[in-house]
Formats: structure tokens, sequence, C-alpha cells
């Protein structure tokens, strides 16, 4: 059953990627110990790895868990058994199951606590998962909303979260400790975490289990358990009655809490058997903590006889960046702002390359120098120079 499972959810899929060779070095450890995959084109899932680092428990909600054992890799991290396989580096990831193979990016901040920012009658908490909940005191009267937050690269970075009651809000991060809004308000990071227990008004996908319901809700696209209680029987009562199979599931609207990962219901409004969710926007790759490996320079696809040599880059939280020009290896700083993306001269390695790769390497740094700007979609990366020419495509690669 479960290798049918996850067979549908590859398929979604609509290419299969690559298993390029393992690279030579020490074995690296996934982002965190519970990690949200988004999976353009598939279906999200979630992996816990366990503290020992030898095992990982790949979930798709309401469907079987699948415990994977550590396996020797390369420069990244790897788990399988005879069918299935999850392979990786930094947030980036690639599952494969039957052959079939899909790549994903880890969402949010994967390893981080919770952490809330308060100004202006705003109470925002952003969860490591990359789902948010907000208070808003500052009309006559408090409203709550919740949905996704994400990280945008758009010449500067930005944080934008997409909820309910107000479809988009975008913040400029400051240091860290602030959040700076399109009018100029700033949030203060606050000392503790306000989860922001409350009421919100939900709507979502809702099943029926052996083990008790499932609630998919709507603006996160997270599936939750539902807690025994409340309005938990005028849902599972409404469903029965209107379901057309055990495995249908129904767009309900509800009155609920987030209770130790779980929504209670506390009270049932309706349900609409051809009710459905809104897409969600697709959840990009991160600019940092991901390895990027360049496509295109100045407009050529560079070709290499072996793909080790396609030149990389990495940015880490601290403003430094590191990689290779194909030959050799660079490291130096970088200025991510609200005027856009600009990397200072390099350090190289000053290995003797060959004729082409010397030249490949000399054009791929003068690229480098000339970058003012960045925009990324997806698992795609765009870098441009002060009058918009794009330098550079990057593509995020997981292994």
């Amino acid at each position: 059953m479960r290798r049918l499972v996850f067979l549908a959810m590859l398929a979604a899929t609509a290419a299969q990627a690559q298993t390029p060779p393992a690279e030579p070095g020490a074995q690296a450890q996934p982002p965190g110990l519970q990690v949200m995959y988004a999976c353009p084109g598939g279906t999200d899932f979630s992996a816990v790895f366990s503290k020992e680092g030898d095992l990982a428990t790949i979930s798709v909600p309401g469907q079987p868990e699948v415990e994977l054992s550590r396996q020797t890799s390369g420069s990244g991290f790897a788990f399988g058994d005879s069918y299935y396989e999850l392979r990786g580096r930094g947030r980036e990831a690639t599952l494969t199951a039957g052959g079939r193979s899909m790549r994903c990016h880890a969402i949010g901040r994967p390893g981080e606590p919770p952490r809330t920012y308060q100004g202006g009658g705003l109470t925002i908490t952003l969860f490591p998962d990359g789902i948010f909940r907000l208070r808003d005191r500052s009309g006559a009267t408090e409203t709550v909303d919740l949905g996704q937050w994400a990280q945008e690269v758009d010449g500067g970075v930005r944080m934008v979260l997409r909820g309910g009651v107000v479809p988009r809000r975008v913040f400029r991060e400051a240091n860290g400790d602030k959040l700076v809004a399109e009018n100029g308000s700033e949030l203060e990071r606050a000392s503790t975490p306000d989860p922001i227990d409350d009421r919100f008004r939900l709507s979502g996908l809702y099943r029926d289990t052996q083990t008790g319901g499932l609630f998919t809700e709507c603006l996160t696209g997270r599936t939750f358990e539902l807690a025994p209680g409340g309005a938990e029987p005028d849902l599972e009562r409404a469903w029965t009655e209107a379901t057309p199979s055990r495995e249908a599931q129904l767009y309900v609207e509800i009155v609920g809490r987030f209770v130790s990962g779980e929504v209670k219901a506390e009270r049932f409004l309706n349900l609409k058997r051809d009710g459905a969710c809104p897409a969600l926007a697709l959840r990009s790759s991160a600019l940092r903590d991901t390895e990027w490996r360049v496509i295109e320079v100045d407009g050529e696809k560079p070709v290499y006889d072996d793909w080790r040599q396609r030149p990389r880059l990495r940015l880490d939280d601290d403003g430094k960046f590191s990689g290779s020009t194909g030959c050799n290896s660079l490291t130096g700083s970088y200025q991510l702002d609200p005027d856009g993306l600009r990397f200072e001269p390099a350090a190289t390695t000053l290995m003797a390359c060959a004729p082409a790769l010397a030249t490949a390497e000399k054009h791929f740094l003068d690229a480098l120098s000339a970058v003012r700007q960045a925009q990324l979609v997806g698992t795609t990366l765009d870098l441009t120079d002060a009058a918009g020419k794009r330098r550079l495509r990057l593509e995020a690669r997981g292994r």
C-alpha cells in the first residue's frame, strides 16, 4: 500500500530528476531534526531525523509512515531502503521511489525555535516550518490570522506573509531582530515566543480515519489531527452523511484552536461537498544555505566534461559565500539589502586550469563581480547587473 501511495505522489512531478554521482567528502547532516519539504509539481512531505542520525521517518499526512535507514553518501546526506531513497545537501533534497524522483526544498527555518515580533498593534509568530500566526490590535477590534511565511528575493530580500484576513503582508528584516513594514513601522523581536493560542476561523479538507479525523487547513496547506471532544463529533457526523467514500476529503469550515500540534474544533460551521481550497503560492528555495550551480553565464549554457566542474555558490547567514569556479575554490563576502545583492572581490585558490576551464572561470568571475540584483523563483536564481542584464542563472541542487 505504501508503495502505491508514494508512487502516486511522485507521479505528480512532471520531470524526473537524474542522479549524479556522489561528490567526495564528509557526510553532511539534514537541515534540522524536523523538516517540512515543499516539492514543486509534487506533494509536500515532512521528514523527522533521529538525533543519532541513523533514521529518517517520511510522512505524508493520512498515509503510513516510511522509515529509512542512513546510507553512505558523499558530501550530502542519504537515507533509504530497497525501494525509497532520500538524498540531499543543505536545504535541498530529492525523494525517489520506484525509479521516479521529485526535487524538494526545506521551507521555513528548520531547527530554529519560533520567533515572535511585536509593534504597531501587531504580534507575529513565525514557526520554523514556514507557518505564521498573527494578532492585530491596531483597529477597533482584535483580529487573528494565519498562513504561510517565506523569504523572497526580488532585488533585496523580503519577508512575505500570505494569510486569510490580509492576503499579503511584506516586511524587511533588519539586523535579525526587527521587521520593518512597507509603511515604515517596526516590529521588535520579543524575548520569548508567543504562539498566539487563539480561536481561528478555519477552512480546509476533512476526512475521518480509523485513528481519528484529519484536517488539511487551506491557508497553511498543513494537515492536522483533530483533537477529540468539542465539535469533533459534529464534524464526523456531517462528513459521514455527505461522503461518497471513506477516502473522500470534503471542504468544511470550523472555529478552532491549535493545541499541542493538533486542531481542536470548538464549533462546526458548515460542510460543502463541492468546496475546495484555493491554490497556494509555490514555495521557492532559500537563497542562503543552498548550493547554487551555474547553468548559464551571460546568456550561454557552458558545457563541461564533468558535471563537478560546473561553478557553484553557497551563501551563509553571516554575509559570507563559498564555492567553486569549476577549477578553483573561492570564498568572499556578500551584501544583501533593499538595494540588492553585491559580491565583494573573491579570494580563489591558484590551481593551474586547462585552457577551456581557465576561460570559463574568468567569464564566471567577471559576471559574479558585476551582480547587483537577484530574483529567485522556485529553484532558479537569476543574478543581474546594474543595467538589468542577466549575468548568471543558477539552479538549486541538493545532491
